[in-house]
């Protein structure tokens, strides 16, 4: 059956109302009402015809689309009946596109995630995170004051609502054991800024924001679930926060987090409206939503307006300003993500060219193949076959090893995405939302429909007009077109190693940087340092002679237990931590233009025998010993603070007062410790000073609620954990033992990102060398295969072994060397892309760059090796026997 044609719809259409208009007449009616009956029953003919020729058109391309599916349905089932019929070449190539498509798949489900997909508030694109600024003192982001926040929230008109928070921890005792959760401190105002509301309960009110309210708590989803087990009478509970009794008034929604914090609990922050007093204390992160109409660039207008005048508003006191103080803002999920954004593209970028050579792979390996069906492609072309039926065929090949290529790299990307993230839980942004959504599905098809297109158009150069003539006459010899499709393979095998080489030059760079960072002198020898926290709160230890008795004796305790050696205990554990940065008083230095300003990066309160427990060397004067406890108020100063404030004299014996108040006394300085990392690995040493931790409740009248303890054992911490909990349990049942690890595990936190960094690229490069490697070898092995005549000439000849070995290995190694350079190249062009992650090593390091060459040259050597073996053995008699 097929579709009439217009013209046979017509004549159809005028042959039906001419028999209707003579039956018509033959009635006896008049010409005029003839053609009206025929028009009340047929309709306007010209109508009626057009729109049956549309009827005919659509049949007409109904039928032409079934055909193609049709001829479609047969050239898959034809190419999965091929693919099956080479079980070994197509678990290469589903393994080949597997590796390329999964590992982009991972890649870029991270960075969907992270970088790509908004934050999950409503209009996250009005929400400014704004930070202080002090230029002089080095600090690009620093915290805000509370006096800073409320003047900002009365005076400012560009945000609709604008909150403040801090971030923390807290002791919660529910349940068989206290916990150590996250926590929040946060205004009322910060729920009309996120514009998110509990899914039970209720927010906290401005009222219970205030100072002396009573006591509320919202609890996280996952804290819900995890600790209250889901009750929803969990809505007025009273549970224990910080060793005082609040009432839990809401559960906030799954997932809802604020600036990555990981928090569980949040608490109204209880600032004072009338306290503008205390204008130096800087602890808070505000963030803002934007008014109706107003732009990221019309709140910085504003806000470069209000720094010219805040000294005003603050009665001439520490205010912001435009030079020495400032404040800026910032779109919030740049903030969330922050440095991660350039890690995440150098990552995407190097599984991009992962999946160039597996695509250049496969077209090596589709060519190769293709080739021995050249006679069949020619035969078929011969008897009629047109040339986009044998595309079509190829494409359709093509697409069927993309699909299941996509197909395995799916199932390896949701491995490889839980096995990254169970490795690295803290060194993304945003993890708890990476996933394989709709989005990373439809790039991944995406992704599979664009290389099965790349490759699968390779084998094209067979089905050639002079391909085909040639296939019909050569009768198995070589031709100019057969030596162009080899031209064309060898191309793609130096596209291969010029790609590999880009790669594992970068993945060397990471190495050698993160090499770097994992031997850096710390200050202190870590081996041997366990290490975990506990948290007085003030409800439980409201008298900081408490805190120092507990402290006391729980050391001894820890002390007692087999195996350790020396205990102590410091408020700020290293060799990452948070800046302090106060304002301190140096007796007889006064503050000069020019000079350093007189601030401290880091307070560190520690026990007697910190030092010695650390092993931390004493450079000048002494540590702290017994005999201080009762003593006069003395400190340890670090060399770099000795540097900067002391640089020509001896600095023991001079004193120093910490701004705690009018009353504080000087303290004099005793002793100058080694420098120690607090900063971070990759980070200058900052100035610190060292206080006594016995000496705070005389001298300052506080002790620090949040301690480190480390114990210099030589047991495992699996050991001698069930023995310190149990010192922790018998002082104090209700205190939580926070995060103990060994000071290895402290110190590889710390680096965790830059550890992610280098195992993916590391991972990706050795994936984009063994392609590499099977690239050459299988090029070669074709070679060899396809040569086997003119090397059984060549021996019969008297070519010896050692000639037809260096003949194979030249070939194969002058593309490795042809690779090699462009791919060096090519590094030395994008590696200062990734320039912002390297620590301690140029990105155009010539050792790395020459060792990346050696170990390139010597893998395509090994992959030379085989085929140029095989050359070796060919018996010239078969040789040139065979056709």
């Amino acid at each position: 059956w097929r579709a009439p044609t217009p013209r046979e719809v017509d004549a159809e259409l005028a042959f039906h109302v001419e028999m209707l208009t003579r039956e018509l007449l033959d009635r006896g009616l008049t010409p005029d009402e003839a053609a009206a009956e025929v028009r009340r029953r047929f309709g306007d003919p010209a109508r009626i015809s057009a729109a049956a020729r549309q009827a005919a058109t659509h049949r007409d391309r109904t039928m032409r689309l079934s055909e193609h599916l049709a001829a479609l349905r047969k050239d898959v089932v034809h190419a999965l009946r091929l693919l099956r019929r080479a079980p070994g070449f197509t678990a290469v190539a589903v393994l080949t596109l597997a590796l390329g498509i999964g590992a982009n798949t991972a890649i870029f489900s991270v960075v969907n995630a992270v970088v790509l997909q908004p934050l999950a508030y409503p209009e996250p694109g009005r929400l400014m995170y704004v930070t202080s600024q002090f230029p002089t003192l080095g600090f690009d982001e620093f915290w805000v004051s509370p006096p800073e926040y409320m003047e900002y929230a009365e005076r400012t008109r560009a945000f609709e609502a604008l909150g403040a928070y801090a971030t923390g921890a807290a002791n919660l005792s529910e349940g068989a054991a206290p916990e150590r959760v996250n926590s929040v401190a946060m205004t009322a105002s910060m729920f009309d800024v996120l514009g998110v509301r509990p899914m039970l309960g209720r927010a906290f009110t401005a009222d219970e924001d205030l100072p002396n309210a009573d006591p509320v708590v919202l609890i996280g989803h996952s804290l819900w679930q995890r600790t209250f087990g889901g009750d929803r009478g969990v809505i007025g509970r009273r549970v224990e926060v910080q060793g005082r009794p609040v009432t839990v008034v809401g559960v906030m929604p799954p997932g809802f987090d604020l600036a990555d914090a990981k928090a569980q609990l949040w608490q109204p922050l209880g600032l004072d409206p009338a306290n503008r007093q205390n204008r130096g204390s800087h602890f808070l992160y505000l963030v803002g939503r934007l008014a109706p109409g107003a732009t990221e660039g019309t709140a910085n207008a504003e806000l470069a307006s209000l720094l010219g005048r805040w000294g005003e508003v603050a009665g001439g006191l520490h205010a912001p300003n435009d030079s020495t103080h400032r404040l800026q803002m910032e779109p919030l999920r740049d903030q969330v993500v922050g440095s991660a954004r350039t890690a995440l593209w150098v990552l995407q970028g190097a599984v991009g060219l992962v999946l160039l050579i597996a695509c250049a792979n496969m077209a090596n390996l589709l060519l190769a193949r293709a080739e021995t069906r050249h006679k069949e492609f020619a035969i078929r072309a011969a008897l009629g076959a047109g040339r986009a039926h044998v595309v079509r065929q190829f494409l359709v090949e093509g697409m069927m090893l993309s699909v299941l290529g996509a197909a395995a790299g799916l199932l390896l990307a949701h491995w490889g995405l839980g096995l990254l993230l169970a490795m690295n839980p803290d060194s993304v942004p945003r993890a708890a939302e990476i996933g394989l959504d709709p989005v990373v599905l439809l790039f991944t098809a995406g992704v599979a429909v664009l290389t099965g297109v790349l490759f699968g158009l390779a084998p094209l150069l067979h089905v050639r007009d002079r391909a085909v003539s040639s296939a019909l006459k050569e009768g198995g010899t070589r031709s100019t077109v057969a030596a162009g499709r080899a031209s064309v393979r060898r191309g793609l095998a130096v596209a291969e190693v010029a790609l590999a080489v880009t790669l594992v030059v970068g993945a060397g760079l990471l190495l050698r940087s993160f090499w770097n960072l994992t031997s850096v002198d710390a200050g202190f020898d870590r081996s041997g340092l366990v290490t975990f926290g506990v948290v007085l709160p003030q409800a439980s230890y409201p008298q900081p002679e408490r805190r120092v008795q507990l402290l006391a004796d729980l050391t001894a305790r820890l002390g007692a237990i087999p195996g350790v050696e020396d205990v102590s205990a410091m408020t700020g554990l290293p060799p990452f931590r948070q800046v302090n940065a106060n304002d301190t008083e140096f007796e007889g230095i006064e503050p000069q233009p020019g000079m350093p300003p007189q601030n401290v990066d880091y307070y560190q309160t520690t026990t007697a025998g910190y030092f010695e427990t650390m092993r931390i060397p004493i450079v000048r004067g002494r540590g702290f010993t017994s005999t201080d406890v009762g003593g006069p108020p003395v400190m340890v100063i670090n060399e770099t603070l000795a540097r900067t404030f002391y640089p020509d004299e001896d600095p023991i014996g001079r004193r120093i007062r910490p701004p705690f108040g009018d009353s504080i006394p000087w303290f004099t300085i005793v002793g100058v410790a080694a420098d120690v990392k607090q900063g971070g690995l990759d980070e200058r040493t900052g100035t610190e000073l060292y206080f006594l931790y016995d000496q705070g409740p005389r001298y300052v009248g506080f002790a620090p609620a949040q301690l480190n303890l480390v114990l210099r054992t030589d047991r495992a911490l699996e050991a001698v954990l069930p023995a310190v909990r149990e010192a922790v349990r018998t002082l104090d049942p209700a205190l939580p033992l926070v995060q103990p690890r060994t000071m290895d595990a402290v110190f590889a936190e710390s680096v965790s990102r830059q550890r992610f960094m280098s195992q993916l690229l590391g991972v990706f490069a050795a994936i984009a060398l063994a392609l590499a490697a099977v690239g050459t070898y299988g090029i070669l092995s074709y070679t060899v295969n396809e040569r086997r005549r003119e090397i059984g000439i060549r021996m019969a000849l008297g070519a010896g072994r050692g000639q037809v070995l260096g003949l194979v290995l030249r070939q194969g190694l002058v593309m490795a060397a042809v690779g090699i350079a462009l791919g060096l190249a090519g590094s030395l062009a994008l590696s200062r892309l990734a320039s912002s992650l390297l620590y301690g090593v140029s990105p155009t390091d010539p050792v790395t760059f020459a060792a990346v060459a050696v170990v390139i040259a010597l893998v395509a050597l090994v992959a030379c090796l085989v085929p140029a073996r095989r050359a070796m053995g060919v018996d010239p008699l078969v040789a040139m026997q065979a056709d």
